[in-house]
């Protein structure tokens, strides 16, 4: 059994690791003309998995389509998957301990961006034309969607219930559990659903 060359995707775990950390210092050191009001010590966990989620849905398909070219077969995509969650894992716990979440948020969190990364996995190994939906969708999802709501909500009409279900951001600092589940389950399970299937024409070689 083959391998697959991690050693070659060290672009990806930089960047990766490159940007918590550089989120962090922007976020707690006084370099920025302004202190941003959300750095807080309680909103630390949920900056860190909000930017973790962030670049798990724009920027990582990018890098699927070069790694599968490698010659890595997409079900070993989850291996790149696994490897990142546990790059950020010291950074996610001293995070969790500044916030106080306990254990249970902290996998919660972290099922949840593994599924979305399988997800974008997924898309971008299976059905690399599909990418641009797949951002158009991201883009609705994420940010359309709910900045629409709140647009409603300050003009008195009720956000739509199914709202939290549907974003990641949102999903994620939520103060329920149970819409980063339901979403973990739906996003996860498409995602692997994807990596599974045979490959189309399409697909990156």
């Amino acid at each position: 059994m083959t391998l697959p060359p991690l050693h070659k995707s060290a672009g990806l775990y930089i960047a990766w690791i490159g940007g918590l950390c550089g989120a962090i210092v922007l976020m707690l050191a006084d370099v920025l003309p302004f202190r941003p009001a959300f750095a807080t010590a309680e909103n630390f966990f949920s900056c860190m998995v909000v930017l973790e989620i962030f670049f798990i849905l724009l920027l990582w398909p990018l890098f699927v389509p070069s790694i599968v070219r490698e010659g890595v077969r997409p079900p070993a995509l989850l291996a790149y998957v696994g490897l990142l969650l546990l790059f950020a894992l010291p950074l996610l716990m001293i995070a969790a301990n500044v916030a106080g979440v306990g254990a249970a948020g902290l996998v919660r969190s972290q099922l949840l961006v593994a599924a979305l990364a399988v997800l974008g996995a997924g898309v971008a190994a299976r059905r690399p034309s599909a990418l641009p939906w797949y951002l158009l969708a991201v883009f609705w999802i994420s940010a359309a969607h709910p900045f629409w709501a709140f647009l409603g909500d300050q003009l008195g009409a009720k956000a739509p219930a199914v709202s939290v279900y549907l974003s990641p951001f949102w999903g994620a600092v939520a103060e329920r559990s149970a819409p980063a589940w339901v979403q973990s389950g739906l996003y996860g399970v498409a995602g692997l659903v994807l990596l599974m299937l045979k490959p189309r024409k399409d697909a990156a070689p």
